[in-house]
């Protein structure tokens, strides 16, 4: 009986791989058309690992339909310590050796965004919209908002003021010592969006606003008096998904102009005084991008590389060995551009050609944020993980 039943699952087994094999054959099983490219290994290494630390941050339980949302995780750096968030503790590593160098309370331990260093102040905040401001050299809390309303990215720190952008599209100015709200500024939120929201732009007075309607607007930072508001793209088409706008990435001022990108939209160059339109090129991202001389340089919704003109918005090169392996922002150092990806690999990549110089691999889970400072690369992963790897 025992010989009889070895001899069906044998015949099941066989059974199995053959119909697997006649499914590619005949083109039955349908490959993922949004696998990661595989990658050309054939290249240099171009780091060496200095150290790492696993950062523990929990799943946040928000109890409806027992759903799970992950916080949006980030550090920061400032004065040569990386700063991350581990459970209800600020941890605070020297950037270059990995040692612990302090540990800072938080009043929280359901943190929803990263942490954000400034003017001897770190702001974060929780699943609830509770937004936390401490003073860095003591870590007293200094003040705190319920504003009801998730925050995901990254806060705006000047020497005043601090700035922050709701998930719902409302931008608030409080006072940094006080936190009293000097003022604050609502869009029209679309029917349908991604999750995520840009995180708001300081430069010469102004602050620079994405938000989830795909609009950019330019707002006076002492009083909130909006200059201009302005469409980054126009609509390309007629049902919900497909009118999806959404601008996540931060926006880039330069001189007198400024340059935003939304998801499903476009490039756009204004003159930062009117908001008049210079150029606007197709483009669909939903992270940052970077400026590099004359040249705009972005990772498109398929995880290609693309760089753009910043005179009159042409494409002068595209990389697409990365597609569809959910890329990184860029970080830009010492005139080369530098991403992750999901499967922990770390690249290197010419921003004048666009051609790959280097690709690392490591042990670390999907990329989620990469820095470089002081001929370094600092990398958090999904799994919370922060390395620093020096560059050959």
């Amino acid at each position: 009986m025992k010989k009889i039943i070895f001899l069906l699952a044998l015949i099941f087994l066989a059974s199995c791989q053959t119909l697997s094999t006649l499914g590619e054959t005949f083109q039955l099983i349908e490959e993922d058309p949004r696998a990661p490219t595989e990658l050309d290994m054939n290249y240099d290494s171009f780091l060496d690992k200095k150290w790492s630390k696993d950062i523990i941050t929990p799943i946040i339980e928000l109890g409806f339909f027992e759903e799970k949302i992950k916080p949006n995780r980030f550090f920061d750096i400032s004065g040569g310590k990386v700063y991350s968030i581990d459970e209800s503790n600020l941890r605070i590593f020297d950037a270059s050796s990995g040692v612990l160098r302090d540990v800072l309370p938080l009043d929280n331990d359901k943190i929803m965004s990263g942490i954000t260093i400034g003017y001897n102040s770190y702001v974060y905040s929780d699943n609830e919209g509770n937004l936390f401001v401490h003073n860095l050299s003591s870590g007293e809390l200094k003040w705190k908002k319920e504003l009801r309303d998730i925050i995901i990215s990254k806060a705006l720190i000047t020497s005043k003021n601090l700035f922050v952008q709701t998930s719902s599209d409302v931008l608030y100015a409080f006072d940094l010592q006080s936190g009293d709200r000097v003022w604050s500024k609502k869009a029209q939120a679309p029917l349908l969006s991604i999750r995520g929201t840009a995180s708001p732009v300081f430069f010469e007075g102004l602050v620079f606003a994405n938000f989830s309607n795909g609009r950019l607007a330019a707002i006076r930072a002492t009083d909130g008096i909006q200059l201009w508001e302005k469409p980054i793209s126009v609509i390309k088409g007629s049902t919900e998904l497909e009118k999806l706008m959404d601008s996540d990435s931060p926006a880039i001022a330069f001189n007198d102009i400024v340059f935003a990108a939304n998801y499903n939209g476009s490039l756009t160059r204004f003159n930062i005084r009117g908001g008049e339109k210079v150029f606007s090129v197709d483009l669909s991202t939903s992270k940052p991008f970077i400026l590099y001389k004359d040249t705009i340089i972005a990772v498109n919704s398929d995880d290609e590389i693309v760089a753009f003109d910043a005179i009159n918005g042409s494409e002068t090169w595209k990389n697409s060995k990365y597609k569809f392996r959910r890329m990184t922002a860029p970080t830009l150092y010492d005139d080369y551009l530098y991403f992750g990806d999901v499967e922990g690999y770390l690249h290197k990549v010419d921003p004048t050609t666009g051609e790959t110089v280097g690709i690392q691999s490591t042990a670390l889970e999907a990329v989620s944020q990469i820095e470089a400072f002081a001929n370094k690369l600092i990398v958090q992963d999904s799994a919370g993980s922060v390395s620093t790897f020096e560059l050959k």
